[in-house]
């Protein structure tokens, strides 16, 4: 992507055309289901795109710098933007390399109409992902319009027919001015999502569901793109897409129940992806019958017998004891500040979209705020590092250690490093007071101290949401 946002300059010009009329309907469909996958600053940019087609035209020509300015972004935010607007069928762009710059026009194209959007099998399930299902179900149902109850009526309306006379003679003779309105109004497709083609293996497949005795067409024609997309996006092969099937049949219809197959597979794959911190079965079953102080002194010792320091165990343990944003205020508090909205806002967005534990992406606020010594959490950065541990499977805090460890390890420091982790001497690993429970006894804390820290943390309990204060 660097090198493709690196060829648009501030100074190269632009023009904006659009297909059709954008209706009051469109924004609400604009706002209601694309923006939750766009984001707000593609959406900002179509809106503003749209502002100029209005106001100007082909023959006036623009540089990028308006745009850049308008939406108060630089060209690598714009340039994500514009690409994301262009994958979902909203937009087209078009380059013509001239001398010193490029001219290049933006084709604005219809919004899809929010029944259309709902049944496309791609946008739908994006929109999933980012809001939930219970909340795309509520849309969608802002959407629907039930009619009433006609049982008793007797429709009265009159057909084209019943009120204007028509001639077909007349419509032969004006066949040629009529050939031109349609061209000066060309119909405009509604742009579809591409597909990648993938490597599902249909043939065997389908000789899997041949013993379900359903109706393949089904298969093969209304669902395929549903499953083709759902092997893509997710990874799941035919013999686990089968069963799939298999669990959603109406043995009455012999057919799929669509809706019931979609939730069965968002299901099933996000309860393996919001995977918790765990050992096998076994080992579970026995950690029910400890005391919590008895599951406290195993899970330390097989810290220390997996070769972490007691400075590190103790950082694991205070992530392990709290929700991310009281870890992350009593950080601040120790640090003699305060949490913004921003930071509030940026760590809920992170939990909501990421399928890290809190005691993660607890982990990951110390490594930005005491390893790092950063003042305050960057989003950016935030969501960079825990997409890639997402991507790593990094679902404890001992992992996610590790990885900080070879981040610091990564940035070639002087003997003298400033890491936290091999320089156990540092006070401020970890806040005051989650040290209570893990305090070292030769270095016990005074009784005026541990009572200080106990009812911080009990005050910090009862206000989970403040953020500010």
């Amino acid at each position: 992507m660097s090198e493709a946002w690196e060829k648009l300059k501030p100074k190269d010009k632009f023009s904006v055309i659009k297909t059709q009329h954008v209706s009051e309907v469109d924004y609400v469909v604009l706002n209601m289901l694309y923006q939750p996958i766009v984001g707000a600053g593609a959406i900002g940019l179509f809106n503003l795109l749209l502002m100029e087609e209005k106001i100007n035209n082909l023959n006036k020509i623009e540089q990028h710098s308006i745009l850049l300015n308008q939406l108060d972004m630089g060209i690598p935010d714009f340039f994500a933007a514009r690409e994301k607007l262009e994958a979902v069928g909203l937009l087209k762009t078009f380059v013509k390399a001239l001398d010193n710059e490029n001219h290049v026009i933006y084709e604005v194209q219809p919004i899809m109409s929010p029944s259309k959007f709902l049944h496309d099998d791609i946008l739908s399930l994006l929109l999933v992902e980012k809001l939930g299902f219970e909340k795309v179900e509520e849309i969608s149902h802002f959407f629907s319009y039930n009619r009433e109850n006609m049982e008793d009526y007797v429709e009265v309306t009159k057909s084209f027919v019943d009120v204007f006379r028509f001639d077909s003679n007349r419509l032969i003779s004006k066949t040629s001015e009529l050939s031109q309105i349609k061209e000066i109004v060309t119909k405009k497709e509604e742009t579809a999502i591409k597909e990648v083609t993938n490597s599902f293996d249909w043939l065997f497949f389908m000789s899997l569901v041949e013993s379900l005795h359903i109706d393949e067409k089904q298969i093969k024609v209304e669902l395929k793109r549903t499953i083709e997309l759902f092997h893509q996006l997710y990874g799941i092969n035919e013999l686990e897409m089968f069963d799939y099937v298999k669990q959603s049949v109406d043995y009455v219809t012999n057919r799929v129940m669509e809706k019931e197959f979609k939730q069965l597979i968002y299901k099933g794959y996000h309860s393996r992806k919001k995977q918790e911190v765990t050992q096998n079965d076994d080992t579970n079953k026995a950690q029910k019958k400890l005391t919590n102080s008895e599951k406290n002194q195993l899970r330390e010792n097989t810290l220390k017998l997996t070769g972490f320091l007691d400075e590190e165990i103790s950082v694991i343990l205070a992530c392990d004891s709290v929700a991310p944003l009281l870890f992350l205020k009593a950080i601040k508090a120790q640090k003699g500040g305060f949490v913004s909205s921003n930071e509030r806002w940026a760590v809920e967005n992170l939990k909501t979209q990421s399928s890290l534990p809190d005691s993660v992406i607890n982990m990951l606020i110390h490594y930005l705020l005491v390893v790092q010594g950063n003042s305050s959490l960057n989003q950016n950065i935030m969501m960079s590092i825990a997409n890639d541990w997402a991507q790593k499977k990094i679902f404890s805090p001992e992992e996610a250690l590790n990885q900080v460890k070879k981040l610091q390890e990564t940035k070639k420091q002087p003997a003298r490093s400033k890491s936290n982790y091999n320089q156990p001497k540092r006070k401020e690993t970890l806040p005051d007071w989650a040290k209570e429970d893990v305090v070292r006894k030769e270095t016990p804390l005074s009784a005026e101290e541990a009572a200080f820290f106990q009812d911080q943390l009990k005050q910090l309990a009862k206000k989970p949401k403040e953020g500010d204060n």
